[in-house]
Parts: structure tokens; sequence; C-alpha cells
């Protein structure tokens, strides 16, 4: 057990006393110091930076030698985001220089995500656009095939887009089937190619068919079509389907004649189209993008003698005299 006698006590008091005495001095002539630093800075006043977009509110605020903190978001339908709602001083108030000035800044009108209207009858799609803030704007309407009679085929904006509170979504309505008089585009996707194959030649249309490469999807699939279903037809027009085809099914379009033709190597994949020219006319059998080193086998008829001619990247680069 250690003991201390009363003159070491008192010279351990003593050396406290003093430590703390120089410490005190030493805070208070700290903050003499910054006081008399802080107040060397100019007066100034709080400009006025509501309204002002970020990079003004900036501009005016660096001018008077002051600078911006954001310190929130807020929705607001009749600022455009990015505009200062709110400042802390308020504008007039006289401050130091090297102040900041805190700012609440607008994000605009509240989202709103456009629900989906296809397939509903008008008042539903009506009652849908109540409930999520949004109107219902013009209403058309056309025939379909696809669509039933009074339900929205198509929508503008778009389902899953953003639109503000109170923003118009205007629809199409299906007016049913259409009278015999007017040919509208059937919806082939997912269809086999002979369905459509059948169809164009009872309507007597110009079929072009291309094949695309396409996993777990059956060789003879329509994957795309032009015009799109529900488009309107007119005497012998030309319709061009997209069907896939797998390298590990041996199953391939229809077709009297193939055409062969291997991409060079080297390079970037490129847009290829090819074109065929006989006693019907010109018509494109191929186009698509494809792989230096791809060999493509494109299945076609012609009547008559033919040319065909390809193109890459639209550039001809052969012409090829049927044999």
């Amino acid at each position: 057990m250690i003991r201390i006698n009363n003159t070491t006590l008192k010279r351990i008091l003593l050396i406290s006393a003093i430590a703390l005495l120089i410490g005190t001095v030493f805070y208070i002539l700290l903050n003499i110091l910054i006081d008399a630093a802080v107040h060397t800075k100019k007066a100034v006043l709080v400009p006025d930076l509501n309204g002002k977009s970020l990079n003004e509110a900036l501009s005016v605020a660096s001018n008077a030698n002051l600078g911006i903190k954001k310190e929130g978001e807020d929705f607001d339908q009749k600022f455009p985001a990015g505009t200062v709602l709110r400042q802390n001083p308020p504008a007039g108030m006289t401050v130091r220089e090297g102040k900041f000035i805190k700012i609440t800044v607008s994000r605009g009108g509240a989202v709103i995500f456009v629900p989906d209207l296809l397939n509903q009858p008008v008042r539903s799609a009506e009652i849908s656009l109540r409930s999520t803030a949004l109107t219902l704007g013009e209403v058309t309407s056309k025939f379909s095939l696809k669509v039933s009679k009074g339900e929205v085929i198509s929508q503008d904006p778009a389902s899953g887009s953003i639109a503000e509170k109170g923003a118009l979504v205007n629809i199409v309505v299906s007016a049913g089937e259409p009278p015999e008089n007017i040919k509208l585009m059937p919806d082939f996707t997912n269809k086999n190619i002979e369905d459509a194959r059948r169809w164009a030649q009872k309507e007597n249309f110009n079929l072009i068919v291309l094949e695309e490469k396409a996993l777990n999807i059956s060789a003879g699939t329509i994957i795309k079509q032009s015009p799109g279903c529900d488009e309107q037809l007119s005497d012998g027009a030309q319709i061009t389907l997209t069907v896939s085809f797998s390298d590990n099914n041996p199953a391939r379009l229809q077709g009297n004649k193939i055409f062969y033709y291997e991409i060079s190597q080297g390079g970037q994949e490129r847009f290829i189209r090819i074109i065929l020219l006989d006693s019907n006319g010109e018509r494109e059998i191929f186009s698509g993008s494809r792989a230096p080193g791809t060999k493509l086998e494109v299945p076609y008829d012609s009547a008559g003698q033919a040319r065909l001619r390809v193109f890459i990247n639209g550039i001809l680069v052969e012409e090829r005299e049927e044999k």
C-alpha cells in the first residue's frame, strides 16, 4: 500500500490547480480569437433562392460569399425537379460571409405509374385511372381481330410509364371485327409458319419469311411479324414474318431453293440483308444482325430467272445470278 504524506499531497493539488488554470485561460483565449476571427468577416444579406434552379442558387449564393447545403427534397406539382422550394436562413436576414444556407429542393410532381388498361372495358379503365390520380383522355376506336368489342386495344402513355398527377391517358377501344371489305393483320406470333402461309395464299398477300435463331422455341414458330396485329392491309400487301430455328433441330423453313452465304471472319456483328429480284419484282428474303463466320441458309422461291443481292451494313457486297 502506497502512503502519501501531506507535503506530497499538497504538491499534487497545487500542480492540478495550475493545470486547470492554464486550461481555462487557454479555452478563454481560444474563444476570444475565434470570435474575433468570425467578426472580422463581412456581414451580408441572405439572397432569395426560392424558385431558382440549383445551379442558379449556387451562383447567387457564391456571389454573396455564402454556401449551400441541400437539406432535403419534397414533391411539388408547381415546381420542376431541381427547383429550390425553401431556404434557411430566410432571404433578407443578415449573416456573416461563409455561412451555409440550407435548402429544400423540389422533386417535381408525385411519381405515378400508369396502370395497365389493356383488354379492360372503358368503364373499368376509367376507374383504374381515377384510383391512381390520373384522368381518362381521348377515347378513339378501331376494328380488331384480337380484342373484344368495347375493350381497350392500346393506351398512351404505356403501362408502367411515369406520369404526373392528373395527367391524361388516351385509349383506343375495339370496335369489334371489321366488315368483309376491310382486311386486318392477324396475330401470328407463337404460331406455326404453315398457318400463316395458308392465310397469305388465301388472301393473295406477298409473304416474306425470315429466320432467326431462338433458344427454347420450336423451329418454324413465328417470333416477329410486320405489319403488327390489327393493322389494316391493302390488296397484295407485303407481309414479313420472322420464324425461329435451332441448330439442334433439323426442321427448317420450306422453300424450293436455298441461298447459302457465309459472313467473312473478323470485326464486329454485321447487319445482313438479302434481296431477291425475279419476274415478280424485288423482295427481301433475309434481314438481321449476324456474327462474323455465320453461315446462312436462306430458303426462298423464285419465278423465272432470278438474281440475289447481299447487303452488309447497307452496302452491296455481292450479287449472284440464280443457277
